[in-house]
């Protein structure tokens, strides 16, 4: 079902992902391709993808996405019908709350909505590049806090010396 995997990368375009494994980071898009057998009346299916981890309660799913399927008529034989569904790659915000964080062998998993039996899932394919749980606001926080605690100690540390 799976047929090839590309990455959108800001400033540089697109590119062919490794079926092995795609690295990624926040603002890129994966674009994932499928090919279904089809047979049946022309209708428009939602395709499904989402990148996340398996668990031993099923798939965490973290990142989703949708796009529509169009199926043509084909009444006495299989044919082909090719689709694309882009994943946009979101990063963790504030204290890793939202989005995916920095990690390695993240899972991809599609499927066909209205038919849940349709569905292919690649293990351990995805690594998100990046800070983990983190986000430009965290490292301005850390490289803040010195100068907050020496903010609090200076007025202590002063107004013994002024008694003297």
């Amino acid at each position: 079902m799976i047929s090839s995997l590309e990455v959108y990368r800001p400033g540089i375009g697109w590119l062919l992902g490794e079926p092995e494994r795609v690295i990624l980071s926040p603002s890129d898009v994966l674009r994932v391709s499928v090919n279904v057998p089809y047979r049946g009346p022309a209708q428009t299916f939602t395709l499904y993808a989402s990148i996340g981890q398996k668990n031993l309660f099923g798939f965490d799913e973290i990142l989703v996405a949708r796009a529509a399927l169009p199926c043509p008529e084909s009444a006495d034989k299989y044919t082909s019908v090719s689709g694309v569904v882009d994943i946009e790659i979101i990063g963790s915000g504030f204290a890793g709350i939202g989005g995916i964080s920095a990690g390695v062998n993240y899972d991809l998993y599609v499927k066909i909505e209205e038919k849940p039996e349709v569905w292919a899932g690649i293990d351990n394919v995805i690594d998100i590049a990046g800070e983990s749980g983190g986000s430009d606001m965290t490292g301005m926080l850390g490289m803040m806090m010195p100068l907050m605690m020496l903010g609090m100690v200076m007025p202590m540390v002063s107004e013994g010396m002024e008694e003297e």
